[in-house]
């Protein structure tokens, strides 16, 4: 998709449709096209009587790409002069991410006239405007990763994609399975051993703060594909697990961003990489794991192997960068998607302030999220009589219970854990998010990775 800003004066925008948004006049998301001056003007209803939020900017800058889509039109521009820059750049987002297509494996491509978006600014929005371009960029290649099959985005695929995105402005290492065994990653190493896939733990560091600070981590669940290993999956909506490295897709692109945009804050990331089939090799249930940490991890079910590729990394990213804050993002549970569906991610953490923050950032990038509880009762459900503690608490209160388990390998680091099953594949309720994968948590990532850099800053 082409796109452009257009400043007010610099000549009009040629476009086969122009969109505005409709102040107090009409309902929130109606619409009616006009014409005028020999042009199609769409005019979406900004809501009346309503608040007009940055959510429902992104929703109807969605609406404008739809309607150009489906009148079979090549070009839309967007009326953005005075809406100020928080609106532009939501309308921008949701524009642009509405537009998206997936047919990189298809041998006739989709016949779709749709190939730009002009955005009509004034100074005030210009920025917001070029902004939204580079982070919606990055989300739709993040959504190319989720969506591409397994047999394609392999682990190796994967560390590839990273090395590109890292571009000159970050520095990429990957450990390979031997590097596993070697740092005692017991827990990674086990879910590993039952595909022939190379797995790869990749780690991506952008600096663009204070040399000596501490750095924010994030880690993103890359299992390319979850059979469920021993404890195989039923095969009803089994394709749809090539989903599961969502979170890793997610992390890789907002780094991408977060350097393009030269973020004021040094951020380490970290994507551990791999299958989970079923195997002559392949860890089983009732085995016992050790884990980096030293705790050792009954395994009752081996479709419980996200939160045992997570916890390793947690423990090798406190061991090697002393972060000051981590935060995971991991299509975790069903429990999760079950209790919210695909309106929420689920959130837990060991710290209120940083919960509090993600959550705060989820409602500026309409990617919302509702926070669990990690009371000690819940501990008492991975509890196991054979080890530390057990990679699953049972049906009830799974969701909490995977938190549960990720902040026994926290060790005192601010963290919190972004559990999106429920939101990273075909989400409902969002006129931008496409089918199939969603590339939700990037921009909640962004924002908080923003939002950390001018705190540091003050």
């Amino acid at each position: 998709m082409k796109f452009e800003v257009l400043l007010n004066g610099a000549g009009e925008a040629k476009a086969a449709l122009t969109a505005r948004f409709i102040m107090g006049e009409m309902e929130y998301k109606k619409k009616r096209i006009d014409f005028e001056n020999g042009g199609r003007i769409l005019k979406l209803g900004a809501g009346d009587g309503v608040k007009f939020t940055v959510e429902m900017a992104r929703e109807l800058g969605a609406m404008a790409s739809l309607e150009t889509k489906a009148q079979g039109l090549d070009s839309l521009a967007l009326q953005l002069e005075g809406i100020g820059p928080n609106f532009a750049e939501a309308a921008c987002e949701g524009a642009l991410l509405a537009a998206y297509t997936f047919d990189s494996f298809k041998s006739k491509k989709d016949k779709n006239p749709f190939v730009k978006i002009t955005a009509c600014c004034g100074m005030a929005e210009e920025a917001a405007a070029r902004k939204a371009h580079i982070v919606a960029a990055n989300v739709m290649l993040a959504r190319d990763l989720a969506n591409s099959p397994p047999n394609s985005a392999t682990p190796s695929f994967i560390a590839a994609a990273a090395k590109k995105a890292a571009g000159k402005k970050m520095t990429v290492s990957v450990l390979e399975k031997a590097d596993l065994k070697k740092n005692k990653m017991g827990a990674f190493y086990a879910v590993a051993q039952g595909t022939d896939e190379p797995a790869k733990l990749v780690i991506m560091e952008y600096k663009g703060g204070n040399k000596s600070a501490k750095p924010l981590v994030f880690i993103g669940k890359g299992i390319t594909f979850d059979s469920g290993g021993i404890s195989l999956k039923p095969s009803s909506g089994i394709e749809d697990m090539k989903y599961d490295m969502s979170g890793a897709a997610a992390v890789i692109m907002a780094m991408k961003t977060a350097a393009e945009l030269n973020l004021k804050i040094n951020i380490t990331a970290l994507m551990p990489l791999t299958e989970n089939l079923p195997d002559g090799k392949a860890y089983k249930p009732s085995d016992v794991l050790t884990t980096m940490s030293g705790k050792t991890v009954e395994v009752i079910s081996t479709d419980a192997e996200g939160r045992l590729i997570l916890c390793d990394t947690m423990t090798y990213a406190i061991k090697k960068y002393s972060p000051d804050v981590m935060v995971d993002i991991a299509t975790l549970t069903g429990a999760c998607s079950a209790a919210l569906a695909s309106n929420a991610a689920g959130v837990m953490g060991n710290n209120p302030e940083i919960v509090a923050l993600l959550k705060e950032c989820g409602e500026i990038t309409g990617e919302r999220l509702w926070e669990f509880p990690l009371w000690e009762e819940y501990r008492e459900m991975i509890k196991s009589k054979t080890a530390d503690i057990k990679n699953t608490g049972g049906k009830r209160a799974g969701a909490i219970t995977a938190g549960m388990f990720l902040k026994e390998f926290a060790d005192g680091v601010k963290w919190a854990h972004l559990d999106i099953a429920g939101t990273a594949y075909n989400m409902e309720g969002k006129t931008y998010a496409s089918e199939g994968a969603s590339g939700f948590g990037l921009r909640l990532l962004l924002k908080f990775a923003e939002k950390i850099a001018e705190e540091k800053k003050a």
